[in-house]
């Protein structure tokens, strides 16, 4: 499935959109932009090899600091993961979202300068269809996607566990989240995870992928047409940081 056609503007990728929607008819579908195109879809955790090696150290140093500064603390295993991938902790997470502006957004909007000069890409991904042929969920609802913390099929995909079985070798899934902060909602945020294969998902299943081109020469015009239809860092990010971000913009 995939498509590799370069788009320009907001105009071309809704049309892009539009034939993809035709291809796959009501599939649920979701995307996930990249600032450089030679990016795999792999989650942070697996694109450093100490991260990986020291993911229960991390997860114990985390929680030993973070605990005093949560008026509710995490209460599941689960919870504590989000909260490190929300603060940049490097996860089994890779996210996605369910709106494909989002992922033009962060395609267009790199914090790294170097990135600039790179292509970017969209990705789109039927996770339904994945779930069932690759690391074969089935469910009772064939568009059904499982839910962390809700559907026992994900807890062989918890860090915790995946310590205690040394001999499993799961490939990633496709699932939701309660959206337990305004991030995740703002982004309508989902996710893939892994478990010990290490392969990108684009190797693992490119008949249930799209990938669009973004020119590097088009960055600037689509951050303004984002910026136009009010896809912004304070509508992606409702924090107060995100406002001083934007207030002081003014002054440019």
């Amino acid at each position: 499935m995939i498509l590799d056609e370069p788009f320009s503007s907001t105009a071309e990728f809704l049309a892009a959109l539009s034939t993809l929607s035709v291809a796959i008819g009501d599939e649920a579908v979701w995307f996930r932009g990249h600032a450089k195109s030679t990016y795999k879809l792999l989650p942070s955790l697996a694109r450093d090899p100490k991260a990986l090696e020291r993911e229960s150290l991390l997860s114990k140093r985390f929680k030993q600091n973070a605990y005093p500064f949560r008026q509710s603390p995490p209460q599941s295993e689960w919870e504590w993961l989000f909260l490190m991938q929300h603060f940049g902790i490097p996860t089994r997470l890779l996210d996605w979202t369910e709106s494909p502006l989002v992922a033009l957004y962060f395609a267009v909007n790199d914090p790294d300068p170097s990135h600039e000069a790179s292509d970017a890409n969209i990705w789109a991904l039927l996770p339904a269809k994945y779930n069932f042929e690759v690391p074969r969920l089935r469910p009772s609802v064939s568009v059904d996607v499982p839910c962390f913390g809700v559907d026992k099929a994900l807890d062989d995909y918890r860090p915790d566990q995946i310590a205690l079985e040394a001999m499993s070798n799961k490939l990633p899934v496709a699932a939701i989240a309660h959206r337990q902060n305004e991030r995740i909602m703002a982004q309508l945020g989902v996710f893939t995870i892994m478990h010990r294969d290490m392969t990108p998902i684009e190797d693992l299943a490119p008949q249930f992928l799209a990938r669009l081109t973004i020119p590097a020469a088009a960055k600037p015009q689509l951050r303004n047409e984002l910026s136009a239809l009010r896809v912004t860092q304070m509508t992606l990010f409702p924090e107060l940081t995100s406002v001083a971000t934007i207030t002081k913009d003014l002054l440019k």
